[in-house]
């Protein structure tokens, strides 16, 4: 939540206990290495030495709670001396960036420039070229957690995040939240999406075994797996732990023909039955 109120702010239509951050936001350690290249120098220019390391962006889908954060890990390369932190930002704003699974969106990739992330203690400032932005007062408090969780993601040392342009406040970037005022990550459960499917990649080998984590009522998931639109398996399986604590599942999917399918984890409703929110990933089996 911002370390000072803002009125035009909605209220979070939950009510829980505190949570944690949740599962390590590092990689898996089947993700590559982080690797060292050189510029190739020419006469009029500085070598700048480059390294590419796996970084968590945070992207936005819909849910029946609204707008929610997912996360996605990329390769980002690190010039020179700057941090992880710094073109972590660079690379989720990045004029056309967007994430690579279709159901998430990226309300950033607008031309907005990362100027640079300085970082004393526990605060950052990021000053910043904004392109306006075009949404509403939801999508701009996601906006923002998309930079704020990105960045505290990347560099675990920042707690709370200040926003400037050229040295100075930015009032809003899109018109409806005050963004003069510091902001730190908000509880888990008010903004990342309840389910998160996070495993297999795109091409899998058997036995297959899909990963996630989750943030449900009494840690309860459904799931189903389909291939061509008919589904071919289903049931259900327990995170660890139940809300307000994120905590990781996996789902033992044995051998699979070769071909393509689609997992879709499910949290429905405790009330009504309804769906919440569902996460999907599709992966073929060599």
């Amino acid at each position: 939540m911002r370390l000072e109120k803002f009125g035009l702010l909605v209220a979070s239509t939950l009510v829980i206990a505190g949570c944690s951050f949740g599962p390590s936001e590092s990689s898996s350690s089947s993700a590559s290495p982080s690797t060292t290249s050189t510029a190739s120098p020419s006469p009029s220019s500085t070598v700048v030495p480059t390294k590419t390391k796996i970084a968590a962006i945070y992207y936005v889908g819909d849910t029946a709670q609204g707008l929610r954060l997912y996360r996605e890990f990329r390769h980002v390369t690190v010039h020179g001396s700057n941090s992880l932190g710094l073109e972590s930002l660079r690379y989720l704003t990045a004029q056309g960036s967007h994430s690579v699974d279709s159901d998430y969106t990226n309300l950033w990739g607008n031309g907005s420039v990362i100027n640079s992330v300085s970082v004393a203690g526990s605060k950052a400032i990021v000053d910043l070229k904004i392109s306006h932005l075009n949404v509403g007062s939801e999508g701009e408090m996601r906006a923002i957690d998309q930079l704020v969780w990105t960045l505290t993601a990347n560099d675990r040392s920042v707690k709370s995040v200040r926003f400037t342009s050229d040295g100075e406040p930015i009032e809003s970037f899109a018109g409806h939240v005050d963004t003069t005022v510091g902001f730190a990550r908000e509880r888990s459960y008010d903004v990342l999406a309840p389910i998160w499917v996070t495993s297999p990649g795109a091409v899998v080998g058997n036995p297959v075994t899909i990963k996630g984590t989750a943030c449900t009522f009494e840690a309860g998931i459904a799931w189903k797996l389909t291939r061509s639109g008919i589904v071919v398996k289903h049931g259900s399986v327990t995170a660890q732990q139940a809300c307000p604590v994120r905590s990781v599942w996996q789902v033992s999917l044995g051998t699979l023909t070769a071909g393509t399918y689609t997992f879709t984890a499910i949290d429905y409703s405790a009330k009504d039955g309804s769906v919440t929110q569902q996460d999907s990933k599709k992966f073929t089996v060599k």
